[in-house]
């Protein structure tokens, strides 16, 4: 059986709410936003809406296994 990685990622917060996932060729994959009440939105590199998820971490796990 073959796995595979999801490639390793670079966080950064651009401003506050929002942060923006790089690959290692700092081509940008996908976006969380924080949507105060309702939690972090997730959008993929082709615009693709990946859900709300209650926590930056949970958000950030979501693009990861996106990829």
């Amino acid at each position: 059986m073959t796995e595979t990685l999801a490639p390793a990622l670079t966080w950064r917060q651009k401003q506050q709410g929002l942060w923006v996932a790089t690959a290692a060729d700092a081509r940008p994959v996908g976006i969380v936003t924080e949507k105060w009440v309702h939690g972090f939105v997730v959008t993929g590199r082709s615009g693709k809406d990946l859900g709300t998820h209650r926590s930056l971490d949970e958000a950030q796990a979501a693009l990861e296994a996106s990829l």
